[in-house]
């Protein structure tokens, strides 16, 4: 099962308010949504609740305190992702560093319902360094585990999903399942991202140490000295 999520929602326009409330009941039964219609409030809301993710229908006016309050939340420690809803056009709001995403009146509902799954789903990662991701899966196999992994290496990104310990789904870029699961396996300096549970059909159904054998014999070939053919 998906862990539940909690969205603040910013708005101080009630009709829009209910309008963003309405979709996520309707979309996301299981999301909590805290209301809030102005900025002193969320900042009430976000010291004594913890939020995985932020929706801000605040409106941008020459005094810049929205601005000002925008900057607050994207030092929030820990980080919570923003999703700003603007008539403001995006090439018109200030540079922010993080993870503030703009969209611009009128807003398509499958546009804001997926970044809604993709932020909170982030919120809510464990984030592993330091700690080869042989190892760690590994690990994951001998305790039986479910849960998604999502690898990071400079601009490459990979998912791995396991249920019981199995590896049962893999993919990065155009390559899927075992010959994703080589390919992210070779990366170095790699981030492990972990979140709860694995929310996939199953595509393969692979034993974590049998793909490891085969990683190291495909790791040993390709360090193996090229021989000369004899003329």
């Amino acid at each position: 099962m998906p862990r539940n999520s909690t969205i603040l929602l910013i708005e101080e326009h009630p009709i829009m308010a209910e309008m963003i409330r309405h979709l996520i009941a309707l979309r996301k039964p299981l999301f909590k949504v805290l209301s809030s219609e102005n900025t002193e409030d969320a900042l009430a809301i976000l010291k004594r609740e913890p939020v995985h993710l932020v929706i801000s229908g605040l409106h941008f006016s020459p005094s810049q305190e929205n601005y000002a309050f925008l900057a607050v939340l994207n030092g929030w420690n820990p980080p919570i992702p923003i999703i700003v809803i603007s008539e403001t056009r995006v090439n018109e709001m200030p540079l922010m560093a993080g993870g503030i995403t703009v969209l611009q009146k009128p807003i398509e509902v499958e546009v804001l319902i997926e970044l809604i799954d993709t932020m909170t789903s982030a919120a809510q990662e464990s984030v592993l360094n330091g700690v080869t991701l042989e190892n760690f899966l590994q690990m994951l196999e001998q305790e039986s585990k479910t849960c998604t992994l999502r690898i990071i290496s400079g601009y490459q990104v990979g998912h791995m999903y396991l249920k019981d310990g199995r590896l049962i789904g893999s993919k990065t870029g155009t390559l899927h399942q075992k010959a994703a699961a080589l390919a992210i396996l070779a990366w170095p300096n790699c981030t492990i991202n972990i979140s709860e549970g694995c929310q996939i059909e199953p595509t393969m159904n692979h034993a974590i140490h049998s793909l490891l054998v085969e990683w190291c014999i495909y790791k040993d070939e390709t360090k193996a000295p090229k021989t000369a053919l004899a003329g």
